[in-house]
């Protein structure tokens, strides 16, 4: 094998690792996407972007939360992001998605950059209250 040979195929090598690893973020990216001004966008990457509406999902921000409780968690999260149109401190935003029956208190102002939900559950002003699915 000669030196030019082999330098062709280190380089194809490191042709083919470079593009997988270029590629590796996009999908971390995706997983880790948060829109802090209308948190209905995590609700639409949790359902898979309409696919999947068979669970009740909760995402909120950690201020906007007086008290909650869900069963039949399937996934949950959580994530530190600054917060719609604030630039000092990191908020934390967390997401539940569950099949079961639960409830969530809400506390403060209201608005997609504090809490967004979907399911089915009823609503009684800063209280929902969710079904199982």
């Amino acid at each position: 094998m000669s030196v030019k040979s082999i330098s062709v195929k280190v380089l194809t090598a490191l042709a083919l690792v470079g593009t997988v690893a270029v590629a590796a973020p996009a999908t971390g990216f995706a997983d880790e996407y948060l829109h802090t001004c209308d948190l209905s966008k995590k609700i639409d990457e949790l359902q898979n972007w309409g696919a999947d509406k068979s669970n009740n999902i909760i995402v909120y921000k950690d201020s906007a939360r007086a008290d909650s409780w869900f069963e039949g968690v399937v996934s949950q999260g959580q994530k530190q992001a600054m917060a719609c149109n604030e630039h000092w401190a990191p908020s934390t935003f967390y997401w539940v998605v569950f099949k079961g029956r639960g409830y969530f208190q809400h506390k403060g102002d209201g608005g997609y950059r504090n809490w967004a939900f979907y399911g089915v559950f009823d609503r009684d002003g800063e209280k929902v209250n969710f079904h199982a699915r």
